[in-house]
């Protein structure tokens, strides 16, 4: 078990610029990630050969400008990351809490 980070930069020079990335973001959520930050997103991934049919979708719903990054960590890496978030942090109107639907580690035993 692992997760698929995307990570991107993408251009909002104009309103078109803007359209196309939140466009983007939407498609992300509609993929099944979460999103960490404005422009990080995750998903659990079960096994790494799942990896390369996510990548194509992401390829798919990618604007024609910007940098993105995808890469895969273990799931023993995820559980040794360190989020700090301050009380007054305003979030993205993208973000949706961590709930009931993001996916845990299975359990085959």
């Amino acid at each position: 078990m692992g997760w698929l980070f995307v990570s991107f930069d993408l251009p909002v020079v104009d309103k078109e610029d803007m359209r196309l990335a939140n466009t983007f973001r939407k498609d992300l959520l509609k993929m099944g990630y979460y999103m960490l930050q404005n422009s990080m997103y995750v998903k659990a991934c079960v096994t790494y050969e799942k990896t390369d049919q996510y990548i194509k979708q992401v390829k798919m719903a990618a604007p024609a400008t910007g940098c993105i990054h995808i890469f895969f960590i273990t799931d023993i890496q995820w559980s040794k990351s360190v989020c700090i978030e301050k009380a007054d942090y305003k979030k993205s109107k993208y973000k949706k809490e961590l709930g009931e639907d993001m996916p845990k580690q299975m359990t085959f035993w």
